[in-house]
């Protein structure tokens, strides 16, 4: 490949999508400017044999060469094209790999999320794909839930207002939170997995109304992020406060050592509204990950700082055990440090006695 010499600009540009695969990418911009992706790939330098990408289920990955063709066949800076194509810092090709373009499958379980279809009404004739950061995405702006297991459904979020309204807080979550707010999300939705699995907290209630406006039934697990999505938020954010505590030592609302499990649970409880469910039982799951996020700073130590205030809530969480390595991309569930899996059995969790929260439980 020629590696200085200059690719001439394609007549039409396409408008970018932050967060779109470079598959995905090609593809439209090849379609745009009436080109086969084959003829667009050798265009910047893919050799001869390259064939047709599926951006459902591949990726394309590009060495500095062809990232820097692709800028000039585009008309787009490189900047501007790492900005949007986010997968592009993925690609292990360095600048001497005589192989520039090559095609890539996205592995099982972590396929691309397709772009929210009234967002790209009108710019684009074909689908988006996005970057898996996740097998569901929700569309703040026009309140829409896609997700890639069942084909690739797109559902009105009209009757779940809850959800979207969860979902701008996740995201004013994650911006005060930083990178560590992937993995207490992530934890958090397994949490409420296990809450769902077990029939606990809300399965009576407003879990069920949301799998009747869905239309689905318990068999549906495509659809149960959706349906605990607002309560996976809520511990979420109540997870946030007890990292922010425990990074600087101290237990939750700043209590002695041992004081902190039960106070915390039955908090959590207070939040979601669901103070006599916590109690029968639904305070283990949370117990399971407390257990892994236990304050590990010695008891001296912890009492010299007990006058150290948390992390404040403008500031970035560092990175915790046992969260040292948080994926970026794939399903949610690879971030989090608890075991159990949507549709796997129960096992290894806390079987301990009701907490004790001052009320009495609610008769069975």
């Amino acid at each position: 490949m020629e590696i200085d010499r200059p690719v001439a600009p394609l007549p039409r540009r396409v408008v970018m999508v932050r967060g779109e695969t470079v598959a995905s990418y090609l593809s439209r911009l090849a379609h745009h400017n009436g080109m086969q992706f084959e003829e667009l790939a050798r265009h910047i330098g893919a050799p001869r044999t390259m064939r047709r990408a599926e951006p459902r289920f591949e990726e394309v990955r590009l060495g500095p060469v062809a990232r820097q063709r692709l800028a000039q066949a585009s008309g787009r800076p490189v900047g501007q094209l790492d900005q949007a194509l986010v997968s592009l810092q993925d690609s292990r090709i360095s600048a001497r790999a005589r192989r520039q373009v090559e095609i890539e499958s996205w592995p099982e379980g972590q396929l691309p999320v397709q772009a929210c279809a009234l967002c790209v009404a009108g710019l684009s004739e074909r689908p988006v794909w996005r970057v898996p950061g996740g097998q569901w995405a929700v569309c703040v702006r026009h309140g829409r839930w896609t997700v890639t297991a069942q084909g690739d459904v797109q559902l009105g979020l009209e009757q779940l207002p809850e959800a979207v309204d969860a979902h701008v807080r996740r995201i004013r979550l994650e911006r005060r939170t930083g990178p560590y707010a992937r993995a207490l999300m992530a934890d958090a939705q397994q949490v409420a997995v296990y809450w769902w699995q077990c029939r606990q907290m809300a399965w009576r209630g407003v879990w069920r109304r949301r799998q009747e406006i869905l239309g689905v039934d318990r068999s549906a697990l495509w659809a149960v992020p959706l349906v605990v999505y607002p309560e996976a938020v809520t511990v979420a954010e109540a997870m946030v406060v007890r990292e922010r505590q425990r990074a600087v030592g101290r237990s939750f609302a700043g209590g002695p050592a041992g004081w902190s499990t039960g106070r915390w649970t039955a908090w959590v409880g207070e939040r979601l509204g669901m103070v006599e469910e916590m109690a029968e039982g639904g305070h283990r799951g949370l117990e399971a990950w407390l257990m892994a996020h236990r304050n590990t700073v010695p008891v001296v130590t912890r009492l010299a700082q007990q006058g150290e205030r948390a992390v404040p809530r403008s500031e970035p969480l560092p990175l915790l055990e046992p969260h040292r390595v948080i994926p970026p991309h794939g399903p949610l569930e690879e971030a989090s440090c608890l075991p159990w899996r949507l549709g796997s059995p129960m096992t290894g969790l806390p079987v301990g006695p009701p907490i004790a929260t001052g009320r009495r439980p609610a008769p069975r």
